[in-house]
């Protein structure tokens, strides 16, 4: 195994330690390819095996599509989605790679939880 994907599944294990309310911690390529992490332990994912490859897709599509605003308003720190059964958080971490974050709907303090994740990612990222 390489030492980025070591260093992904720190980042990963590292965020699942912020909060049990923390349901996945995913990175994947700018192509939508599983890179390293997952569902925490114990925690069953909504979604088959199948449609995770399709929604890993989706948010690397979104994430490029995002650069093509770069110029005018900056790079993207993270993006936040909020759903009926679930909170979801992307974090660009290089050229190459996003961090996909799901937590509980009834995490009441995502702000907060983000905050922390950015610092993590801080200091463990080196872009």
């Amino acid at each position: 195994m390489s030492d980025s994907y070591h260093n992904f599944e720190k980042l990963c294990n590292d965020i699942f330690a912020l909060s049990s309310t923390i349901r996945s911690a995913v990175v994947i390529d700018k192509i939508g390819k599983h890179v390293a992490g997952g569902m925490r332990q114990g925690i069953k994912s909504m979604e088959d095996k199948e449609d995770s490859q399709k929604l890993y897709v989706e948010f690397a599509l979104r994430s490029v599509m995002r650069e093509e605003f770069d110029k005018e308003f900056g790079k993207t720190i993270y993006s936040f989605s909020e759903r009926e059964k679930v909170k979801l958080a992307s974090f660009p971490l290089d050229d190459h790679h996003i961090l996909r974050v799901s937590m509980e709907k009834e995490e009441s303090h995502h702000s907060e939880l983000i905050e922390n994740i950015k610092k993590i990612i801080g200091n463990n990222i080196t872009a």
